[in-house]
């Protein structure tokens, strides 16, 4: 076991938010979808029992294998509790040593899938896969889009009662039935990436195991759909932001605006590579809001510094991303780009307006946006109280800092 180098309950939710996913993916493969809910609760009693061991015992040499197999244990006294499932599951794990690499993989992209199933209304299909495969909780998932907790309950009851009744299977579907599932297969691993990247619900700690993890199964979709542009798309954008990870903390823990990173740690190999899954979306001459977004974010890669950056082509894919998207996180950030493209007075007004809108009344980083245009234009003492407000919204220690750097920064 190895001594614990940080707060117990920290680390241990550090491990199990990484494998929440492949845990519940792996025991629904075994369960079947009408246990899902045990699945999940299995789970949640493993993260209980690491909370309490590793506490005592510190931290074992392979944490991952630990909650997979106490997690396996757990599930097999359930089974045996169960006599339904007993004959058919129990002997296929009394012999199985191990859960496998392939097992895991193969599971989580049955469960990918299964989420993006076409009998699920697109709600339902971004409730569970934050659920299952971000590992959210309702109240986060709740406040991620804008919702009530007794929506998102009402939406995961009702899925879970279609898993019960049997009409949808957990399986990779034939070639025939995969394109219906695509679009929401791609907007359920996007999900998965921006948690990692954005997330103000967890630790920085885990980000970029999310990233990999949703990098990793965009590569096994791409097996399926190697020359479809939304996928290629996707690719290029996952590939093109990760790159750029490394530049995003500073010393503190705080997050760093694009301005004030240092673009000499940017992963030039991973650009590269970005940049050529974007070069092919392209060829396939089907316009999409993936490969619109990762065209913005090569702007940004390829630029010798942010003095440098074309923003009036990034402004021209966003009007067109716009047109695909009626997203009003795009919108923000076409704004943003406005500024940057010249029409700062007309940005700033627009901006000022959008941040009354119930999306954003509550958003921190649309008033530490203004924060820096107002002072950007002389007007100091609009910019101070929009930091303050801000700092006041900031939903994690590392945007706090963010917001406090950037007010020292212009006051």
């Amino acid at each position: 076991m190895k001594s614990l180098p940080q707060d117990s309950h920290e680390l241990t939710e550090h491990f199990f938010r990484r494998n929440f996913s492949k845990m519940v993916s792996v025991l629904t493969s075994h369960f079947g979808l009408a246990q899902m809910s045990l699945a999940e609760d299995i789970v949640q009693d493993t993260l209980i029992s690491a909370m309490q061991q590793w506490s005592v015992k510190g931290v074992p040499q392979n944490p991952e294998g630990w909650l997979m197999q106490v997690a396996k244990r757990k599930a097999i006294n359930a089974i045996q509790r169960k006599q339904t499932y007993e004959r058919k599951v129990l002997p296929a794990w009394f012999t199985q040593e191990d859960v496998s690499d392939k097992d895991i993989q193969d599971s989580t992209l049955k469960m990918i899938f299964t989420c993006c199933h076409p009998d699920l209304s697109p709600q339902s299909q971004v409730s569970l896969a934050l659920k299952t495969l971000c590992g959210l909780s309702v109240d986060e998932i709740a406040n991620a889009l804008l919702t009530s907790k007794s929506n998102i309950n009402k939406r995961l009851y009702r899925v879970k009662e279609k898993f019960r009744s049997g009409d949808i299977k957990y399986q990779v579907p034939e070639e025939a039935d995969l394109e219906a599932r695509l679009s929401g297969v791609c907007t359920t691993l996007f999900l998965l990436f921006n948690e990692g990247y954005y997330s103000a619900h967890s630790e920085e700690t885990i980000r970029m195991d999310l990233c990999y993890e949703a990098i990793r199964l965009v590569k096994q979709v791409r097996k399926q759909f190697h020359s479809n542009s939304e996928v290629l798309g996707l690719t290029a954008l996952m590939l093109l932001n990760v790159a750029r990870f490394q530049s995003r903390i500073d010393d503190r823990g705080g997050l760093l605006i694009l301005a004030d990173q240092d673009r000499n740690l940017w992963d030039r190999e991973l650009i590269g590579e970005g940049v050529q899954y974007l070069h092919q979306s392209l060829k396939r001459n089907v316009p999409n809001r993936y490969q619109l977004m990762a065209g913005i974010a090569a702007e940004h890669c390829l630029a010798n510094d942010f003095a440098s950056t074309n923003w009036k082509s990034i402004l021209k894919q966003y009007e067109i991303l716009q047109r695909l998207s009626d997203s009003l996180l795009v919108q923000f950030n076409a704004l943003i780009a406005q500024y940057y493209a010249g029409r700062e007075e007309e940005s700033l007004l627009a901006l000022t307006v959008l941040s009354k809108k119930p999306f954003f009344h509550k958003n921190p980083l649309i008033f530490m946006t203004l924060g820096v245009f107002q002072s950007d234009q002389g007007n100091y003492i609009e910019s101070k109280k929009c930091f303050i407000t801000a700092q006041d919204l900031a939903r994690s220690e590392a945007e706090r800092l963010m917001i406090k750097n950037l007010k020292d920064k212009f006051h």
